[in-house]
């Protein structure tokens, strides 16, 4: 969610857990009027002086900087399983690989399969579990 005030601080938030990802000043002039930019799914505002700001979300970096600079990797986990955003392609296999060596297949099962784009929904991963049960 972004959250924009009239001094020109922009948020964005995670809605499902309420925790901020961003904050930063994008102008020192007062915002007039703001509105939902739907092509970009980000926000569109104009300050008091006319300038026209676009505000939208890169989803390629959302979840490298949240595990890069939040140090957040459960928060990662939760938005790339969510949206299907790249970037934590290494964070899934470690979490997919410890539930494993904890032997919690039913966990490793769920990792698996909300995977983003089904990285882990591959014919190796179906060998790990029958090496596992064999």
């Amino acid at each position: 969610v972004f959250m924009l005030t009239k001094t020109g601080y922009l948020y964005l938030f995670d809605i499902h857990s309420g925790k901020a990802i961003y904050r930063v000043r994008i102008t020192t002039d007062s915002v007039f009027v703001a509105t939902e930019h739907t092509s970009s799914g980000g926000v569109l505002a104009i300050t008091r002086r006319g300038q026209v700001l676009h505000m939208a979300l890169n989803e390629a970096n959302l979840v490298p900087f949240i595990v890069g600079t939040l140090k957040d990797h459960k928060l990662a986990i939760s938005l790339a399983s969510r949206l299907n955003l790249p970037g934590a392609d290494d964070l899934y296999v470690q979490q997919f690989n410890s539930l494993l060596a904890a032997n919690d297949l039913a966990g490793a099962a769920g990792v698996a399969a909300s995977s983003p784009n089904g990285f882990l929904r591959t014919p190796a991963t179906i060998m790990k579990f029958q090496q596992l049960t064999a």
